[in-house]
C-alpha cells in the first residue's frame, strides 16, 4: 500500500523507518521522505507510529 502519493512512498518503507527507530512522524519524514510534502498522509504516519509503540508495548509485558 502507498501510504505517501506525493512521494511514493509505500506502507513497507514507514514501516522500516519505524523499525530503524522513528518516534514521530518528522523522524519518518527524514527517514524516508513520507510526509514531507502536502502532509494528507500525516495521520496515516500517526496511527503506524502508534501500532508500532502498542505492539512493542504488549511484547514486552509478554516478555516479562
Amino acid at each position: 500500500m502507498i501510504v505517501c502519493l506525493c512521494q511514493g512512498v509505500s506502507e513497507k518503507h514507514v514501516n522500516n523507518a519505524i523499525a530503524d527507530g522513528a518516534r514521530t512522524r518528522k523522524e519518518v519524514t527524514e527517514l524516508c521522505g513520507a510526509g514531507g510534502n502536502c502532509g494528507g498522509c500525516h495521520r496515516t504516519i500517526k496511527l503506524m507510529l502508534k501500532d508500532a509503540l502498542l505492539c512493542s508495548e504488549r511484547a514486552s509485558q509478554v516478555a516479562a
